[in-house]
């Protein structure tokens, strides 16, 4: 059976994902990607130009996840509540894989151009953006209480992916037994916590 040329890129992007969670940018190797690929290495330059530009598509691929859906289903909700909910469910349950997780990390921690950069115009240009006119219209509204917007999105987005990126040490330090289950009622706590404490009295 032929595969496809989106089938190829889709099986080369994994590879690298999985390279680049175990050894970072720097470390990586194009001849291992290659080889956990299935594929030859003129194969990888076909599809990407170099191994920072198939870094970048990884990282931007998780970046456009929320914003596809926040495009296609929270651009449709009206109320804040239902826009919140929706959002913690997703962060907590299809934002980010466990695969993609050593690759954020290594990010924060390095301070990374790359990231940074996506990461920026995700905050300044897509889902941020909206959700800024949400939380200001239900602030001018009285739904919520006088809060400052920036700080409201930056708490909101944290409280959503601490426990998905720190669950190992979180789960030792506060004897969190059934792990499946914590994280089951994430989302409808982060939701409680953020949304009732923003809300207007």
């Amino acid at each position: 059976m032929t595969i496809s040329k989106k089938e190829t890129a889709q099986k080369i992007i994994e590879a690298a994902a999985k390279e680049f969670a175990s050894h970072g940018l720097a470390g990586a190797r194009i001849d291992q990607i290659a080889k956990l690929a299935g594929v030859n290495k003129a194969m990888i330059y076909y599809h990407f130009k170099s191994k920072d530009e198939l870094y970048q598509t990884i990282i931007d691929g998780h970046l456009n996840k929320i914003s596809n859906f926040f495009r296609e289903r929270v651009a449709l909700l009206e109320n804040p509540d239902e826009i919140f909910r929706t959002l913690s469910e997703f962060y907590n349950s299809q934002f980010i894989d466990k695969a993609f997780i050593p690759i954020l990390l290594r990010e924060i921690a390095s301070g990374g151009d790359i990231f940074k950069k996506s990461f920026s115009d995700f905050l300044s240009k897509g889902p941020a953006l909206k959700l800024k006119g949400v939380i200001d219209e239900a602030v001018k509204n009285g739904l919520f209480r006088p809060v400052n917007s920036r700080q409201a999105i930056a708490s909101f987005i944290g409280m959503n992916l601490f426990y998905l990126f720190m669950s190992p040490m979180v789960n030792q330090i506060l004897e969190i037994e059934d792990e499946k289950e914590f994280r089951e009622k994430r989302s409808e706590a982060v939701f409680d916590l953020f949304f009732y404490g923003v809300k207007a009295k």
